[in-house]
Protein backbone atom coordinates (compact mmCIF):
# COMPACT_ATOMS: atom_id res chain seq x y z
CA UNK A 1 0.00 0.00 0.00
CA UNK A 2 1.49 3.24 -0.89
CA UNK A 3 0.87 6.69 0.32
CA UNK A 4 1.83 9.69 -1.43
CA UNK A 5 0.78 13.48 0.21
CA UNK A 6 0.73 16.63 -1.35
CA UNK A 7 0.00 19.89 -0.43
CA UNK A 8 -1.87 21.54 -3.46
CA UNK A 9 -2.84 24.97 -3.24
CA UNK A 10 -4.54 25.44 -7.19
CA UNK A 11 -2.09 23.16 -8.86
CA UNK A 12 -1.92 21.87 -12.06
CA UNK A 13 -1.73 17.76 -13.50
CA UNK A 14 -1.38 16.83 -16.75
CA UNK A 15 -3.72 15.02 -18.73
CA UNK A 16 -4.25 12.56 -21.48
CA UNK A 17 -3.14 9.26 -22.54
CA UNK A 18 0.65 8.43 -22.06
CA UNK A 19 2.61 5.19 -21.98
CA UNK A 20 4.64 4.22 -18.86
CA UNK A 21 7.23 2.49 -21.43
CA UNK A 22 8.96 3.94 -24.56
CA UNK A 23 6.65 1.58 -26.71
CA UNK A 24 6.04 3.02 -30.62
CA UNK A 25 2.00 2.22 -30.63
CA UNK A 26 -0.28 3.16 -27.63
CA UNK A 27 -2.93 0.58 -26.48
CA UNK A 28 -6.63 0.98 -27.71
CA UNK A 29 -8.10 2.67 -25.11
CA UNK A 30 -11.15 0.39 -24.12
CA UNK A 31 -14.93 1.56 -23.35
CA UNK A 32 -16.29 1.70 -20.11
CA UNK A 33 -19.18 -1.26 -20.43
CA UNK A 34 -20.21 -0.67 -16.53
CA UNK A 35 -20.12 2.16 -14.17
CA UNK A 36 -21.86 1.64 -10.57
CA UNK A 37 -21.34 4.32 -7.80
CA UNK A 38 -21.19 3.74 -3.87
CA UNK A 39 -21.23 5.64 -0.67
CA UNK A 40 -22.14 9.21 1.17
CA UNK A 41 -21.28 11.37 -1.51
CA UNK A 42 -23.02 10.41 -4.60
CA UNK A 43 -26.57 9.14 -3.26
CA UNK A 44 -27.30 10.60 -6.43
CA UNK A 45 -25.24 9.48 -9.52
CA UNK A 46 -22.59 12.11 -10.75
CA UNK A 47 -22.58 12.61 -14.39
CA UNK A 48 -19.53 10.73 -16.35
CA UNK A 49 -17.59 12.96 -19.23
CA UNK A 50 -14.93 12.01 -21.14
CA UNK A 51 -13.96 8.36 -21.66
CA UNK A 52 -11.85 5.84 -19.68
CA UNK A 53 -8.81 7.09 -19.58
CA UNK A 54 -9.59 10.44 -18.64
CA UNK A 55 -12.98 10.67 -16.69
CA UNK A 56 -14.66 13.93 -15.27
CA UNK A 57 -17.54 13.22 -12.79
CA UNK A 58 -19.86 16.45 -11.84
CA UNK A 59 -21.38 16.08 -8.67
CA UNK A 60 -24.59 17.87 -6.84
CA UNK A 61 -24.77 16.48 -3.34
CA UNK A 62 -21.16 15.68 -2.30
CA UNK A 63 -20.93 17.93 0.07
CA UNK A 64 -19.12 17.98 3.51
CA UNK A 65 -19.50 20.63 6.46
CA UNK A 66 -17.38 20.92 10.06
CA UNK A 67 -18.14 20.70 12.41
CA UNK A 68 -20.43 17.23 12.96
CA UNK A 69 -19.50 14.03 13.06
CA UNK A 70 -21.41 12.46 10.31
CA UNK A 71 -20.99 15.14 7.64
CA UNK A 72 -17.10 16.12 8.22
CA UNK A 73 -16.51 13.22 5.60
CA UNK A 74 -18.07 12.20 3.09
CA UNK A 75 -16.79 9.86 -0.05
CA UNK A 76 -18.19 8.69 -3.66
CA UNK A 77 -16.67 4.80 -4.80
CA UNK A 78 -16.59 4.43 -8.59
CA UNK A 79 -16.50 0.73 -10.19
CA UNK A 80 -15.68 1.06 -13.91
CA UNK A 81 -15.20 -2.51 -16.16
CA UNK A 82 -14.01 -1.59 -19.58
CA UNK A 83 -13.14 -3.74 -22.87
CA UNK A 84 -11.87 -3.24 -26.17
CA UNK A 85 -8.07 -2.62 -24.55
CA UNK A 86 -5.48 -4.07 -26.66
CA UNK A 87 -3.82 -7.56 -25.23
CA UNK A 88 -0.83 -7.24 -23.44
CA UNK A 89 -0.89 -4.52 -21.42
CA UNK A 90 -1.50 -3.12 -18.03
CA UNK A 91 -3.20 0.26 -16.73
CA UNK A 92 -3.02 2.14 -14.31
CA UNK A 93 -4.36 5.47 -12.23
CA UNK A 94 -1.64 8.25 -12.60
CA UNK A 95 -3.11 11.39 -11.63
CA UNK A 96 -6.31 12.81 -9.95
CA UNK A 97 -8.05 16.28 -9.56
CA UNK A 98 -10.85 17.44 -7.26
CA UNK A 99 -12.49 21.15 -7.82
CA UNK A 100 -14.83 22.40 -6.20
CA UNK A 101 -15.70 25.44 -3.17
CA UNK A 102 -14.48 25.22 0.09
CA UNK A 103 -15.08 27.80 3.12
CA UNK A 104 -12.46 27.27 5.99
CA UNK A 105 -12.03 29.27 9.44
CA UNK A 106 -8.72 29.73 10.94
CA UNK A 107 -6.68 26.25 11.78
CA UNK A 108 -9.23 24.36 9.95
CA UNK A 109 -7.81 21.35 6.88
CA UNK A 110 -9.78 20.21 3.58
CA UNK A 111 -8.21 17.05 3.36
CA UNK A 112 -8.54 14.94 -0.19
CA UNK A 113 -7.96 11.16 -0.74
CA UNK A 114 -8.50 8.69 -3.89
CA UNK A 115 -7.90 5.19 -3.00
CA UNK A 116 -7.32 2.85 -6.03
CA UNK A 117 -7.49 -0.60 -6.51
CA UNK A 118 -8.43 -3.49 -8.93
CA UNK A 119 -11.07 -6.03 -7.48
CA UNK A 120 -9.23 -8.61 -8.94
CA UNK A 121 -6.11 -8.10 -5.92
CA UNK A 122 -8.28 -5.70 -3.58
CA UNK A 123 -5.34 -6.22 -0.79
CA UNK A 124 -3.17 -4.02 -3.46
CA UNK A 125 -4.49 -0.38 -2.91
CA UNK A 126 -2.81 3.03 -3.57
CA UNK A 127 -4.13 6.29 -2.01
CA UNK A 128 -2.78 10.02 -2.76
CA UNK A 129 -3.94 12.35 -0.50
CA UNK A 130 -3.86 16.32 -1.01
CA UNK A 131 -4.65 19.29 1.55
CA UNK A 132 -5.66 22.67 1.30
CA UNK A 133 -5.14 24.52 5.01
CA UNK A 134 -6.26 28.16 6.34
CA UNK A 135 -3.34 29.10 8.14
CA UNK A 136 -4.32 32.50 8.28
CA UNK A 137 -6.40 35.30 10.86
CA UNK A 138 -9.68 35.28 8.41
CA UNK A 139 -11.93 33.10 6.75
CA UNK A 140 -11.53 31.33 3.07
CA UNK A 141 -14.36 31.49 0.76
CA UNK A 142 -12.90 30.17 -2.77
CA UNK A 143 -13.02 27.94 -5.56
CA UNK A 144 -9.81 25.29 -5.14
CA UNK A 145 -8.43 22.68 -7.45
CA UNK A 146 -6.29 20.07 -5.59
CA UNK A 147 -4.12 17.59 -8.03
CA UNK A 148 -2.37 14.30 -6.99
CA UNK A 149 -0.04 12.26 -8.46
CA UNK A 150 0.49 8.47 -8.16
CA UNK A 151 4.16 8.48 -8.78
CA UNK A 152 6.08 4.67 -8.46
CA UNK A 153 3.24 3.46 -6.42
CA UNK A 154 1.06 2.48 -8.66
CA UNK A 155 -1.65 -0.32 -8.44
CA UNK A 156 -1.56 -2.25 -11.91
CA UNK A 157 -4.24 -4.17 -13.47
CA UNK A 158 -3.53 -7.07 -14.57
CA UNK A 159 -2.45 -7.61 -18.33
CA UNK A 160 -5.51 -7.70 -20.97
CA UNK A 161 -5.92 -10.93 -23.21
CA UNK A 162 -7.47 -11.47 -26.13
CA UNK A 163 -10.94 -9.60 -24.59
CA UNK A 164 -9.74 -6.18 -23.86
CA UNK A 165 -10.65 -6.38 -20.40
CA UNK A 166 -8.96 -4.23 -18.30
CA UNK A 167 -10.46 -5.98 -14.39
CA UNK A 168 -13.10 -3.86 -12.43
CA UNK A 169 -11.21 -0.45 -11.80
CA UNK A 170 -12.71 0.80 -8.08
CA UNK A 171 -11.24 4.28 -7.30
CA UNK A 172 -12.48 6.03 -3.94
CA UNK A 173 -12.82 9.46 -3.40
CA UNK A 174 -13.35 10.76 -0.05
CA UNK A 175 -13.44 14.31 1.64
CA UNK A 176 -12.72 15.14 5.43
CA UNK A 177 -12.87 18.74 7.04
CA UNK A 178 -10.34 18.62 10.21
CA UNK A 179 -9.85 21.30 13.08
CA UNK A 180 -11.85 23.23 15.55
CA UNK A 181 -13.75 25.97 13.61
CA UNK A 182 -16.26 25.60 10.75
CA UNK A 183 -15.88 24.67 7.20
CA UNK A 184 -17.17 23.32 4.17
CA UNK A 185 -16.19 21.77 0.98
CA UNK A 186 -18.45 21.18 -2.04
CA UNK A 187 -16.91 18.57 -4.24
CA UNK A 188 -17.98 20.41 -8.00
CA UNK A 189 -15.76 17.39 -10.34
CA UNK A 190 -13.37 14.59 -9.71
CA UNK A 191 -10.89 13.55 -12.46
CA UNK A 192 -8.65 10.83 -13.37
CA UNK A 193 -5.73 10.23 -16.07
CA UNK A 194 -5.07 6.65 -16.41
CA UNK A 195 -0.96 5.71 -17.96
CA UNK A 196 -0.54 1.83 -19.66
CA UNK A 197 2.71 -0.17 -19.80
CA UNK A 198 3.67 -3.44 -21.79
CA UNK A 199 3.20 -6.78 -19.71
Amino acid sequence: MGLLTNLVFLAAAAAGVTADTADVAAPAVPSITSITYSGTGCTSDPKLTGGFNDATLSFSAFNTNLPGATTQTANCQVHLEAKGASPGWQVALQTTRVRGHAVLAPGTTLNHYTTVYFSENAANTDTIQTSFSNSGDGTVDQLVSLAGSAGTDKVWSSCTGSDGFTGILNINFRSALVGDGTASFKTNTEEWDLVWRRC
